[in-house]
């Protein structure tokens, strides 16, 4: 019995158990790259154990049952000590732990079932073992790279979910089978298992398009409370608006409306990145709040489960004092109906002196003057000057209003999260963003004249769709088609994307059937980020410009995500609200309507300067060719590819 337990090859066993907590206590508290080696020393050790423990007792005879069992023990335990340890660096893997941990509870009750109710002592199976060795690559991938992105990190964590998941899901068909007594596999079994997987993708797939296919009218009562006159006023307003064009500007902006608020910050946004100028946000919002100010931010649940679950510097700002982060529809694989829903407006509110509202996300794309990819886009600057009639209670009340629905979920991490390495010296990395920020942007933090640096407006107005669920009624591009065709003299129209169904055809015709040039101006293909838009375009310019639009394609060179019009020379329109389907019927949008003469003056200023790198469309002799443009390497081409044959079934999700 001695020699069972205590022979050598069990006693490197021990000593590789023994020496994880050890690992994990050192990595824990590393700090510096010479702790970080002496870490990894310790669980190279570790490691030599198991592979010279094996060899030791089958050259020397002294392989025993109990050392049958302890090997694959230890092993499993060596991979839950690292995953730990990568959940330290990435707190997303914190769901990974939660399933290793299930399936490892039914792994080894099953076993012990088995061998104690059948005499069943079976190895691992072929899935398993593919599913070890992913988790073994992935783990060491996330351990060697520190600094991966954490966008990327979390893919490489759900490829290890998922091929957890697959094994699990074999392993249970595998007991089922061992339980019963039967031998071989049922005939049609993987067609059973084939057709469950076309059901689960079929579920998702109609689940997510079929609840949006149905595109709704209007309503009555919306047609007849519309009244284009309340845009409209003969007197100055307590409100004055700027427009801020450059990315540079709308991240300093943004940088001194937090810095001088003293009550509170709202920040809604569709897209959140932990990126140069993320992080410089993020930084903003947490000094905030501890000096007190109440700091909420809404957050789309798409772009949530990408860029922000799992990311250690939202970590450090949703544990922090004073800010409470809430998520709009988060995704759940189980109802995919809901999955397409997406709140897409963009704004940040400062007490109740100032906001800004408009097309951009925030990070680097949008915000800041970084030498990096970048999208051209448009705010405007909203300060109040003191009235009780101000356009900011408007945006602060659909805020609230939404804020209080059940489909927006609060965020509150696990606590032992804020413990962690990684949410640690995120927090210090944020503080010292925070102080360079001050000594290399001072600017950024002074005081700013809004009165004097603001234009005169007489009336703003927000423009919103419904905030629910499902397909919504066009209630923004219906307004906007109201006050169109409400012009005089011109009417110009920018947008990123152009994708129409019939109505919205009809809409324009209608617009165009006057007197006045109606104009609008999108990217070109080649010119166009965003794929999907770019071949819809091609595929249905001849649909557009039978509306009568002129249509311009700008070829900028850089991706224009800018959302606005101007008609006449009184009324400028800036928000979120892009002139396709997925705006008009499924996303929650903003748009501000600004009667003023002198924005329009400005803004037209602004539109006209982007038009000069445009050229008037022209139906491609080669749409293969417009397609493609410049597109060079095999995924980009492939993808539009699949674009192009999918478009006449997706684009009313697009």
């Amino acid at each position: 019995m001695k020699k069972e337990y205590f022979s050598i090859p069990n006693l490197m066993g021990y000593f590789r158990i023994l020496m994880l907590p050890v690992f994990l206590f050192s990595y824990y508290r590393a700090e510096t790259g010479e702790e970080y080696g002496i870490a990894f020393l310790i669980l190279a050790v570790s490691l030599l154990t198991d592979f010279f423990d094996g060899k030791i007792a089958r050259k020397f005879d002294m392989v025993t049952d109990f050392g049958k069992i302890l090997d694959p023990v230890a092993d499993k335990l060596t991979q839950g000590v690292l995953a730990i340890a990568v959940a330290l660096q990435y707190p997303f893997m914190g769901s990974f732990l939660i399933l290793f941990l299930l399936k490892e509870i039914y792994m080894s009750a099953m076993g012990l079932y088995l061998i104690k109710k059948k005499n069943i002592r079976n190895g691992a199976q072929w899935y398993g073992k593919i599913c070890t060795a992913v988790i073994d690559v992935g783990i060491a991938a996330l351990l060697l790279f520190p600094e991966l992105p954490y966008k990327k990190a979390n893919i490489v964590i759900l490829v290890m979910m998922a091929f957890m998941f697959f094994s699990l899901m074999n392993y249970v068909r595998f007991h089922i089978t061992a339980v019963r007594g039967e031998k071989g596999k049922q005939p049609g079994r993987k067609i059973r298992w084939g057709l469950l997987v076309l059901a689960a993708a079929l579920y998702l797939i109609l689940g997510g398009a079929l609840p949006y296919l149905k595109q709704p009218e209007v309503s009555e009562t919306y047609r007849q409370e519309f009244d284009a006159s309340r845009f409209y006023s003969d007197e100055a307003s307590c409100d004055r608006a700027a427009v801020i064009e450059k990315n540079g500007d709308a991240l300093a902006e943004r940088i001194r409306l937090i810095g001088q608020a003293e009550e509170s910050v709202i920040l809604s946004t569709f897209d959140f990145r932990s990126d140069t100028a993320g992080k410089q946000m993020i930084a903003a919002l947490m000094s905030a709040a501890e000096r007190g100010v109440r700091v909420q931010i809404l957050m789309d649940g798409f772009n949530f489960l990408l860029q922000m679950d799992g990311n250690p510097y939202f970590y450090a700002l949703a544990e922090t004092e004073n800010v409470e982060i809430r998520v709009y529809n988060p995704v759940n694989l189980l109802t995919p109906w809901k999955a397409m829903s997406r709140m897409h407006d963009k704004y940040i509110i400062a007490d109740e002196t100032a906001y800004i509202l408009g097309g951009r996300n925030t990070f680097n794309y949008f915000l800041g003057s970084q030498k990096s990819h970048k999208n051209y886009d448009r705010d405007v600057l909203v300060y109040n000057t003191g009235g009780a009639e101000s356009s900011l209670y408007q945006v602060m009340d659909y805020f609230e209003n939404l804020w209080e629905q059940d489909l927006c979920s609060p965020w509150n991490p696990a606590g032992w999260i804020a413990g962690t390495a990684s949410v640690k010296n995120a927090s210090g990395e944020l503080h010292e963003i925070y102080g360079n920020m001050k000594a290399e942007h001072s600017g950024w933090f002074g005081e700013r004249d809004y009165e004097k640096d603001t234009l005169p407006v007489n009336r703003i107005t927000l423009l919103s769709n419904p905030t629910h669920l499902y397909s919504k009624e066009p209630q923004v591009f219906y307004a906007l088609g109201e006050l169109m065709s409400q012009a005089k003299e011109r009417v110009v129209i920018h947008t990123p994307y152009i994708m129409c169904n019939e109505m919205m055809y009809r809409t324009f015709a209608q617009i165009c059937a006057g007197d006045i040039p109606v104009t609008l101006m999108t990217n070109s293909a080649e010119n166009n980020g965003n794929a999907f838009g770019a071949v819809d375009f091609v595929l249905n310019k001849e649909k557009i410009l039978d509306t009568g639009l002129q249509i311009l394609e700008y070829n900028g060179g850089i991706s224009y995500h800018g959302k606005s019009l101007v008609m006449d020379d009184d009324i400028s329109i800036v928000g979120s609200f892009n002139m396709d389907m997925k705006s008009v019927y499924q996303d929650t949008e903003l748009m501000l309507v600004i009667h003023s003469r002198e924005v329009n003056e400005a803004l037209s200023r602004n539109l006209a300067a982007y038009q000069e790198d445009a050229q008037e469309a022209e139906l491609s002799e080669d749409k293969r060719k417009e397609i493609y443009g410049s597109e060079k390497s095999i995924f980009g081409k492939s993808l539009r590819t699949v674009i192009w044959l999918l478009d006449p079934l997706v684009r009313f999700l697009m």
